[in-house]
């Protein structure tokens, strides 16, 4: 079985566990995957063979611990991509669900951890804000909402001062910024405060130039 195939059925199983509070049989995983019955049942005894699942004498399918690790493993990816895509390129949700099924095989867990970094939130205004999760989690529309940003700006410090990117309000802002390479959790220094509120900052060995709009919409931590 190819491991794309292996993480589909997985991810199937642990879809299907989550959403109707117990495993699937044969029948209902052939619905969820549109495929056939007999394929289905073809297909599980690889996955017997591999130590994923046990089928239960009742014909119910069951995750071992290692398959219930690659099923939610996967359903991470696919959650993370198809927010990233939807929310920061702009993609439509179904589209963005069509391309996270195909970039979620091949996508490394370091890539995962850094998207996760990026969260669309809502805070009390209704106004997105992306910043990193306490957790590291993936970005999920299950995910519980964070406590207000009340971290200062990058406007409010001085020159020399060093930081640490830790949100960004605004999507247009976000999308702007993921541009210059300005990602929470990146290092960033002030070397140049302008008489009109604009800053000039290093970040990733490059110097940026942000008007007062894009810098007071970038929160950030004080680092020594």
């Amino acid at each position: 079985m190819l491991p794309s195939l292996r993480e589909d059925y997985l991810e199937a199983i642990q879809q299907f566990l989550e959403k109707n509070a117990h495993s699937p049989r044969y029948a209902e995983l052939a619905v969820t995957l549109g495929k056939p019955e007999s394929l289905v049942c073809s297909d599980m005894k690889d996955l017997v063979s591999s130590g994923d699942v046990s089928l239960l004498p009742d014909g119910v399918i069951a995750l071992t611990g290692k398959g219930k690790q690659t099923g939610e493993s996967v359903m991470k990816k696919h959650e993370t991509l198809q927010c990233f895509l939807s929310e920061i390129l702009g993609m439509d949700t179904a589209t963005a669900s069509d391309e996270a099924c195909t970039l979620e095989h091949a996508v490394s867990d370091e890539t995962i951890d850094r998207l996760g970094r990026l969260i669309v939130k809502r805070d009390g205004l209704g106004q997105h804000r992306w910043g990193k999760h306490g957790k590291g989690a993936g970005i999920s529309p299950r995910a519980e909402n964070d406590h207000d940003c009340e971290c200062p700006s990058i406007s409010d410090c001085d020159e020399g001062e060093n930081v640490i990117i830790h949100c960004i309000h605004g999507r247009a802002g976000a999308k702007r910024l993921l541009d210059l390479g300005m990602v929470p959790g990146e290092h960033a220094s002030i070397k140049r405060k302008l008489s009109d509120g604009a800053l000039v900052v290093q970040i990733k060995g490059c110097d940026v130039a942000l008007s007062p709009e894009i810098a007071s919409a970038i929160g950030v931590e004080r680092s020594s």
